[in-house]
């Protein structure tokens, strides 16, 4: 068999298994297939997509298969694997991961397990995400109200009359720990002689009723616990209320001092009055919180695209191989970076004498060895032709495509390694075509310019492609064993 043979061989293989791969995580695919639907309604399902998890404490248990506008609310229809039952009172809500990570269907199951959800059934609990916009409203009204707040206290013990009313309070109060310690001191002798006559009464009805009825004896023992109790804590007792009497002159000094900082504040002095006075606080955590909505807005648009391209050359027969990154911030802008393994990376000759016929002859050999290069791109689109520059194979380099076909054919150059020795810049001119969503062709002309060391080839390939949502998919099909 020749060589052109088995490689068109490969190459038809090649194609099957990308085909039967592509199929398989496309929503034409059977993974969609598998398992049964159900159904949940949200007020929103912003930054949710399609094929995004369904967890259940914490375990993915199913996909996100589509969403639909219903009734002006969100419907999401869930694929729940077969083998997992969701009880009936189970609650759905939708989560995200980390703080700008990406969104997930959240089932927090509930107590009837007895009873699970049919196929074709619908999750009737459901808690609303948090909106980042009703935080910043919410976070808005409550430094209104510290506002309002403080300004009531500034009106309210500011003034003259208030510090009056506060000082004439504390005066009644010391006036009547005062008389309460004259009673007590003046009275102490009588109340010693008061308990010391409850002590006896107590004494001579216990003896009474010792030969009468239990209950009588109780009460006496209660009556003469008291009296100990009354007798040994009034002291202790009277040494608080005096030094309480003593801390009230403190409390008139610390009111009046009060009243001075909180005079400061309405005037506008210090930190905390121009925090209370000035709305540039207010403005500058409104203007942040903004900003971190527009951030996590923006990081929402980010898409991320990864793709494998393999092209069969026709000198040297050899296979050259990309992988690349895409990044792609807006719909007419991206960057990429990549890898490249050429076959024909590195040039080399070397030049040796032989005998031919009994006369030497110089013979110079000349050869390519493979080697790993690197692409680093900037693209922007206008219209249908996209420019981009940077780095192509370890050299700089331009290009320019121009898309058809609602995007999937792509007609294309590239220009790059303009300082080759004794040859003109590398050239290439290709074109790729999607057949499916992650499937295409590709095929063209490399080394345009070429025409020394037959570096001029024509070649034929095809790659497969994914978006981040396709990776998440992929990666979900995997199964993951110890």
């Amino acid at each position: 068999m020749s060589r052109e043979a088995r490689v068109g061989i490969f190459v038809l293989l090649g194609l099957i298994v990308l085909t039967y791969f592509t199929f398989r995580v496309s929503k034409w695919g059977l993974i969609a297939e598998k398992g049964y639907r159900l159904t949940v309604d949200f007020d929103t399902a912003s930054g949710l997509e399609p094929k995004s998890d369904v967890k259940m404490a914490g375990v993915p248990i199913g996909k996100v298969e589509e969403i639909q506008l219903v009734a002006n609310r969100a419907r999401l229809v869930l694929r729940i694997r077969p083998e997992i039952g969701i009880p009936i009172d189970s609650v759905g809500t939708i989560q995200t991961q980390g703080l700008l990570g990406e969104k997930y269907v959240e089932i927090l199951p509930g107590k009837d397990v007895q009873r699970n959800l049919p196929a074709g059934g619908r999750v009737a609990n459901t808690q609303s995400p948090t909106n980042l916009d009703d935080m910043v409203r919410k976070l808005s009204a409550i430094g209104d109200d510290v506002k309002k707040f403080t300004e009531s206290l500034s009106d309210t013990f500011g003034t003259e009359e208030g510090k009056k009313a506060l000082g004439d309070i504390l005066r009644d109060v010391r006036a009547t720990t005062a008389t309460l310690r004259s009673v007590v001191t003046g009275n102490e002798q009588r109340f010693d002689r008061i308990l010391a006559n409850v002590d006896r009464l107590s004494a001579d009805l216990s003896d009474m009723s010792s030969t009468n009825k239990e209950d009588v004896r109780v009460t006496i023992a209660n009556l003469r616990a008291f009296s100990h109790t009354l007798k040994t804590e009034t002291p202790g007792l009277v040494r608080k209320l005096e030094k309480m009497s003593e801390g009230m002159g403190g409390l008139d000094n610390t009111l009046a001092a009060a009243g001075n900082v909180m005079a400061k504040i309405d005037r506008g002095e210090g930190t905390l009055g121009k925090l209370v006075n000035d709305n540039t606080a207010h403005t500058a955590l409104t203007d942040t919180l903004d900003g971190i909505n527009r951030f996590v807005r923006k990081t929402d648009q980010l898409k991320a695209f990864i793709d494998y391209r393999l092209e069969w050359q026709e000198r040297p027969s050899e296979f050259k191989h990309y992988v690349n990154l895409r990044l792609q911030p807006a719909a007419d802008k991206y960057y990429s970076i990549g890898v490249v393994d050429d076959p024909r990376g590195k040039f080399s000759s070397s030049t040796s004498t032989v005998t031919v016929n009994g006369a030497p002859t110089t013979v110079t050999e000349e050869k390519f060895d493979d080697k790993l290069k690197i692409s680093a791109l900037i693209a922007r689109r206008f219209s249908g032709f996209t420019v981009k520059g940077g780095v192509i194979e370890s050299t700089g380099g331009l290009g320019l495509d121009y898309e058809l076909l609602k995007d999937r054919l792509t007609i294309g150059a590239d220009a790059y390694d303009f300082t080759r020795k004794d040859l003109p810049p590398h050239l290439k001119l290709y074109g790729n075509y999607d057949i499916v969503k992650n499937l295409f062709v590709t095929g063209g002309v490399d080394d345009v310019l070429a025409t020394e060391r037959n570096l001029r080839t024509l070649f034929l390939g095809f790659g497969i492609k994914f978006a981040d949502e396709d990776i998440k998919t992929v990666l979900g099909a995997v199964p993951i064993r110890p």
